[in-house]
């Protein structure tokens, strides 16, 4: 019971006679955090505004417009978890058990009450709450931890298959890089049949820009294979994420003006380094941005944040955007392969998923949510001292 006190638990008690206001706030206010009101819809409306506070609701029967047991029923609607105690001065047994008996009422109290008997009544419930409280949170924490294994599970499986398949397409890219070398030899010479004179520049830039967008998908497909292998601790070293995203957009600047995307940086923290494989997070921004010009229309734009999170010890990584979520694909399935925004058929949707791997392997979490008005929200936490051996196990 001492832990109780300690914490000083909300009791929100409620009668229409004001002077039972009166003595029950003077015999506890020392023990509880006291609210109290003089009605149903008023007792109702200070839960609202202070349900984070209050474990334990008492109200009288007895009461204009609304009852006790009918507000209580409206308390164990909005609030299940509160412990709902009444008070009455009346004999109406059956009325009583039948609340007990569908759950309005955790217990009742008969008037007029004895203090010292109702002190130990409202730390019985308090001690209830505080039970079943805590077993939630253990039984919320279990289900999160199987939710996690099961996604790892299922994204490792998936994702290794849409890997595996990159590595043909990566193939399949050579020998047509090799073609486009061979007919822009060709065009190039003064005699060629191919095509006209005043064409020949005309195709070569077309040539030019497969052949940019070609090597850009080779690049992204060969890093695909190192973003499940395991971390090699000896290659950790402190990173300012802040450069590192300076340089990733740098370096697919060719990919984004192809489709006119542009990236804006959120405002976040000047300083966010955290320890890591350099690699590693340089591609996961690349994964990134990667994603954002497959998945968004043409002149689309895409905002990056990076903030430093000292009450957590990690960095959040936030990417958001007003792209197309088709209404068949909830926030979550974005992050198994072949769930992709873009409807577009040639794209395997393993960029997220491999963003992902690099986010797990550092100890981080990642969670997708809709944002109002269209588009979708990432949220990356990396700890900034990540384990040194952490990665998904197939």
């Amino acid at each position: 019971m001492v832990d109780f006190l300690a914490q000083r638990p909300g009791v929100l008690f409620v009668d229409d006679e004001e002077n039972a206001l009166k003595v029950f706030r003077r015999a506890f206010e020392r023990d509880f955090e006291v609210y109290t009101a003089l009605s149903a819809d008023q007792g109702l409306a200070v839960l609202d505004k202070k349900a984070q506070k209050i474990s334990v609701v008492i109200t009288d029967q007895r009461m204009p417009q609304r009852s006790g047991i009918a507000m209580l029923s409206e308390v164990r609607r909005r609030y299940p978890e509160k412990v709902r105690l009444l008070t009455t001065a009346y004999t109406q047994v059956d009325t009583l058990v039948d609340a007990i008996n569908e759950g309005a009422v955790y217990s009742f109290i008969s008037k007029p009450w004895d203090l010292n008997n109702l002190r130990k009544e409202i730390l019985s419930a308090i001690e209830s709450y505080s039970t079943a409280n805590e077993q939630r949170n253990l039984l919320a924490g279990r289900i999160d931890e199987l939710k996690q294994a099961v996604l790892d599970e299922k994204i490792m499986e998936i994702g290794n298959v849409a890997v595996n398949l990159s590595h043909y397409v990566d193939n399949a890219l050579c020998p047509i890089e090799l073609l486009i070398s061979k007919i822009e030899e060709d065009l190039g010479g003064h005699s060629n049949a191919l095509a006209k004179t005043e064409d020949r520049s005309t195709y070569l830039d077309f040539l030019k820009r497969i052949r940019i967008h070609i090597r850009s998908t080779s690049s992204q497909i060969s890093r695909l294979h190192q973003a499940n292998t395991r971390l090699n601790p000896a290659s950790f070293t402190h990173i300012d994420l802040n450069t590192i995203y300076d340089q990733a957009i740098e370096a697919n600047q060719v990919l984004m003006n192809g489709k006119d995307i542009r990236i804006e940086r959120l405002q976040g923290s000047e300083q966010c380094q955290i320890w890591g494989d350099q690699e590693r997070l340089s591609d996961l921004f690349n994964f990134l941005i990667a994603e954002e010009v497959v998945s968004l229309p043409e002149s689309s734009s895409a905002k990056i944040g990076i903030s430093h999170m000292p009450e957590q010890q990690s960095v959040q990584i936030t990417l958001e955007d007003r792209g197309p979520v088709p209404e068949d694909v909830s926030p979550s399935h974005l992050l198994y392969p072949f769930n992709v925004r873009s409807g577009d058929p040639r794209q395997m949707g393993v960029f997220l998923i491999c963003a992902y791997f690099i986010v797990r392997s550092h100890g981080g979490s990642m969670q997708t949510t809709l944002r109002e008005g269209g588009g979708v929200r990432f949220i990356f936490d990396l700890p900034i001292n990540a384990p040194s051996a952490t990665r998904i196990e197939s």
